[in-house]
């Protein structure tokens, strides 16, 4: 509905959407190994070469998975024109996702009793916790129905004539896509399916290629449970941007941007604990991930952007952004929301916190933090004279007019990494998140050849977590340069052949693009055999690379 008054100009609405995803894929069916070094005390290689992995993982069954949800929303927006001058956006919106459910209820949640004491499945066909006797919906998770979201923008040319124009603004975005990949975590678990996590334990139950997802002693269930409370997350967003128009047909734009994330999603191992120290609950469940929405995040970014007007076929803009984010949350400061399988327990997830007892542990930088960066862009067109005709005659003319050549560079400094100690967290059969202890070297003063210092770190002390923080390496500087050149064929006047060819790094210029983090723990033979770290041959040397040139045609006839 719209509605005008005077200044003012109202629009409001409703909305719903009934969503049906449905899927046929299982998580692991096939298996993972996992090879650290442990078991022939030299490197995870020659363990491979041995046929003895320390871990395994296989998760299958319940392919076919039909899930459903209702999406509501209600908003209202006021357009108030006070002045020419002078421009004010308000509205506000009510938005609510319903968790997702299964159409013949098979989503399984863990029951957990006080402490993480003990656990038990629940099914979404029958929703009744058996160690609390608490009543879940069917979704297993229970509404979260208070997604209000205001929002504020200002537009003001503070000096009649001029050309600067002042603009600021502010909203509440919520999040509510984070309940489908719950729900695909949720319907891959007992008794719904098999998710075994196998850890190597003695001589008497060897884990080898053969056998190795056969149960052993350090056999584990690989579950995953969510906290029926879990509340969705939001974004709150600050703007503030002042625009002017400048000679030679330029434009220049400095713009603040602050972004605060609240109930961000955290997961965490219950009743895990360190290398070398001793259970402190045996008869607690353990080897499941557990998710909450209790992280947190904030980024502050400035950015100064000079762009060129379309004039004689050139157009042109750049721009340049200092910012920093920080977070403990398992998304924006891991790999996204964790899997529990093959995919997902393997040694690069921080998306699940080392301690499950210290969550503050893992506020660190967040993984896309960049802290320079610069974007470039370049387009030209040649020109076509009056009529259509060309700027030359002839063939050359007919030729050259009308081409168009875009190039983009985008330039900025290294991502943070994680440096991973590349271990089985203990109570789990789980590989990772742990990190080493740092020492007093410099993380950068590396041997010729390298670009990380392994004398940096340090097996992490027994019976205590490492002290290194998550994200606390820069990776290498990023460069990358694209470009293309298109035209239009006019056949006839009913016949057009659009030509484009396209290149991604035209100068095949090779950039890094991650360091290797990882070292490897080795198992000492002597009487009281304790882990170390071994100096990874591999440790801070490069392991990735963008692509190399390419270029792709495309030809296309319009009619």
């Amino acid at each position: 509905m719209k509605y005008y008054r005077g200044h003012h100009n109202i629009t409001a609405g409703t909305d719903f959407r009934r969503q049906e995803f449905n899927y046929l894929s299982q998580q692991n069916p096939r298996g993972t190994y996992t090879f650290n070094g442990t078991a022939t005390g030299i490197s995870d290689f020659n363990d491979f070469l041995s046929g003895i992995p320390d871990i395994s993982q296989i998760a299958y069954g319940n392919a076919d998975k039909y899930f459903r949800q209702s999406v509501y929303d209600l908003y209202a927006t006021d357009d108030w024109r006070i002045r020419p001058e002078l421009t004010i956006n308000a509205g506000i919106r009510w938005e609510y996702g319903a968790p997702m459910t299964e159409l013949f209820g098979r989503l399984v949640n863990l029951d957990v009793a006080s402490g993480f004491s003990n656990v038990a499945a629940v099914l979404g066909s029958s929703p009744t916790g058996s160690l609390t006797g608490q009543h879940y919906p069917t979704s297993l998770i229970r509404p979260d129905k208070l997604g209000i979201e205001p929002r504020i923008g200002i537009s003001w040319r503070p000096i009649p004539g001029s050309s600067i124009v002042v603009r600021a603004g502010y909203g509440v975005y919520d999040d509510t896509s984070v309940y489908q990949s719950t729900a695909l975590q949720m319907a891959q678990q007992s008794p719904l399916s098999t998710s075994l996590n196998v850890k190597y334990n003695s001589t008497s139950c060897p884990l080898t290629l053969a056998n190795g997802f056969l149960p052993c002693p350090g056999t584990t269930p690989q579950g995953f449970a969510v906290d029926p409370n879990f509340r969705v997350g939001y974004a709150q967003t600050w703007q503030l941007s002042v625009q002017r128009d400048l000679p030679a047909a330029l434009q220049m734009t400095a713009t603040y941007l602050g972004i605060k994330g609240t109930r961000g999603v955290q997961q965490f191992l219950p009743n895990s604990y360190p290398i070398g120290a001793a259970d402190p609950c045996p008869s607690c469940q353990s080897g499941f991930v557990y998710r909450t929405s209790n992280g947190d995040s904030t980024r502050q970014s400035a950015s100064l952007q000079l762009r060129r007007r379309l004039r004689s076929g050139f157009t042109a803009s750049a721009q340049y952004t200092y910012s920093k984010s920080i977070d403990d949350d398992s998304v924006l400061g891991g790999q996204g929301p964790v899997a529990v399988g093959a995919a997902a327990q393997n040694l690069a997830t921080p998306g699940i916190a080392q301690d499950w007892l210290n969550l503050r542990a893992e506020r660190g930088l967040s993984t896309f933090d960049q802290r320079h960066l610069l974007n470039a862009t370049m387009q030209y067109t040649t020109g076509m004279g009056i009529g259509g005709g060309t700027l030359l005659t002839g063939w050359r003319g007919r030729v050259i007019k009308e081409w168009t050549v875009l190039g983009q560079i985008v330039a900025g400094t290294g991502l943070p990494e994680t440096p991973t100690y590349l271990d089985a967290v203990n109570g789990t059969g789980i590989t990772g998140p742990l990190r080493p202890d740092r020492t007093t070297a410099s993380i950068y003063a590396a041997a010729p050849g390298h670009f990380l210092n392994p004398a940096a770190y340090a097996a992490p002390q027994l019976g205590q977590w490492g002290n290194s923080g998550r994200d606390s390496i820069t990776g290498p500087s990023q460069f990358t340069f694209n470009a293309s050149l298109s035209r239009t064929f006019r056949l006839t006047k009913r016949y057009n052949l659009d030509v484009r060819v396209d290149s991604t790094n035209i100068l095949n210029h090779v950039v890094f693009t991650s360091w290797n983090t990882t070292l490897n723990p080795i198992l000492n033979t002597n009487p009281n055999p304790v882990f170390t770290p071994a100096l990874n041959p591999l440790f801070g040397l490069p392991s990735s690379t963008n692509a190399m040139r390419s270029l792709q045609t495309t030809a296309r006839l319009r009619f």
